[in-house]
């Protein structure tokens, strides 16, 4: 009889291990720019380009020449539109990003 429970106490315990084991394991998304923010606010977008230029000084050693270089750089996936009647314009000694009244560049 102790046998008998014996060998059944192992079998579930190694179905146990088995059903564990299979389970599905989450996936690591692969390294990348980080998702946009909802757009339309324009603290957030000024944010989200200021850490895209920070990110891309801190890989390149440099400033980018300009914001597209930060797509291409897949430092940011997309430049935000800017709010009507303003274009962002990027200081190239800080790399900061601001907002100029103006017709925004094409």
């Amino acid at each position: 009889m102790e046998m008998v429970l014996y060998r059944f106490v192992l079998l579930f315990a190694a179905m146990g291990l088995v059903v564990g084991g299979c389970r599905k394991r989450e996936s690591t998304a692969p390294a990348g720019p980080p998702p946009p923010p909802e757009f339309g606010s324009s603290e957030n977008n000024l944010g989200y380009l200021n850490e895209g230029v920070r990110n891309f000084q801190q890989a390149n050693g440099r400033v980018p020449n300009d914001l597209n270089e930060l797509v291409t750089g897949k430092m940011i996936v997309r430049i935000p539109p800017p709010p009507p009647g303003f274009t962002y314009v990027m200081d190239r000694s800080s790399g900061m990003v601001t907002l100029q009244p103006g017709r925004a560049t094409k």
